[in-house]
């Protein structure tokens, strides 16, 4: 399949739940991405990987970013340190940090990843001087 919306697997008039067990789709081609969420405060996606797929060294200029790793084992560069993460792991990203996401196992890997849309992360930055803060 390919990259496309997901529908919440749950509804309220104030929440929306997505089981990321339910939602995970696999193509032989390529990762499959699914936007879970995009609001004016919360981007959320999830990435699905058969072994051997990947996602290319790429940064966010202004944007930190958090990964769950919800099921396999992710390999990752990150600012040039090499990563291996297992299931249950969440990670932080800084903001300009050169990241990938490889899937070098036997088995599938799905991670979710959260950021805040980059006109906030853009407009934060430039109120405090367009200083990149080192995540401690």
């Amino acid at each position: 399949m390919s990259d496309s919306d997901a529908v919440p697997t749950l509804s309220t008039s104030t929440a929306r739940a997505y089981d990321l067990r339910v939602l995970a789709e696999f193509a032989p081609e390529k990762r499959v991405r699914r936007k879970l969420f995009k609001t004016e405060q919360l981007w959320s996606e999830m990435v699905c990987y058969e072994p051997g797929q990947s996602t290319v060294m790429h940064h966010h200029p202004y944007e930190e970013e958090q990964f769950v790793i919800v099921s396999g084992t992710a390999t990752m560069n990150v600012g040039g340190d090499e990563i291996t993460l297992a299931a249950g792991t969440v990670l932080l990203i800084g903001a300009t940090v050169p990241h990938d996401v490889r899937n070098l196992g036997k088995e599938r890997l799905v991670i979710a990843f959260t950021k805040v849309p980059t006109r906030l992360a853009k407009h934060a930055r430039e109120q405090h001087g367009n200083a990149v803060h080192p995540i401690t």
